[in-house]
């Protein structure tokens, strides 16, 4: 009996700790898309991307003239009216065009790689700018408001909606709500328009 009695004080003490703990839920994924430089920096990747898309298309242009000429220079070499020193030369240079052709090519795959590589490393970097800056704000909000914790809504199954404070946040970065609440809206009613569109 006083075993259960000790087991109800400690739950009810447990119980009291919860509830003196102030809680709150943000969601991350609405604070890293509106955060203020998010954009600017969606755009440099799109920038960085195109420069990057108009280099490998130069070296693919590269690649087809250096084709065609390989695919001229075979023909040369297959010329019956050649006498062998001709024939001999012609096929000298099909051999040294197809070389240039196979390093053209080695080239184009490691700069596509090495492009990817540095797109995902800007985008890594960018990103990491953004959710250290947010996490700045979250922490400031929550030392102000004297949150004991706060939480990223997006990962729990549900929540109290009373317990989001994810606009709070972006006001403190500098962002008005209503960009949040207008984009929320327009998504909707995207989602909606397609339902019926398949309906149809």
């Amino acid at each position: 009996m006083k075993r259960t009695g000790l087991v109800v004080a400690l739950l009810l003490a447990a119980a009291s700790i919860m509830a003196q703990e102030k809680t709150a839920v943000v969601n991350w994924v609405d604070l890293v898309k509106f955060h203020p430089n998010r954009q600017r920096d969606l755009k440099l990747l799109k920038d960085t991307e195109k420069e990057y898309q108009d280099k490998i298309d130069k070296q693919r242009d590269r690649i087809d003239q250096l084709h065609d000429d390989w695919q001229k220079a075979v023909k040369e070499a297959q010329n019956p009216a050649l006498n062998e020193k001709a024939k001999a030369e012609a096929e000298d240079k099909a051999m040294k065009v197809r070389d240039v052709l196979g390093e053209a090519d080695r080239d184009l795959r490691k700069n596509a790689q090495t492009y990817e590589h540095e797109m995902s490393d800007l985008d890594a970097r960018l990103l990491r700018q953004v959710t250290a800056d947010i996490r700045e704000s979250v922490t400031k909000y929550a030392q102000e408001n004297k949150y004991t914790i706060i939480l990223d809504g997006t990962t729990m199954a549900y929540f109290d909606p009373k317990l989001d404070v994810t606009d709070d946040v972006l006001k403190k970065l500098g962002v008005d709500p209503k960009v949040r609440k207008e984009a929320k809206a327009k998504e909707k009613s995207g989602s909606v328009t397609a339902a019926k569109a398949e309906k149809k």
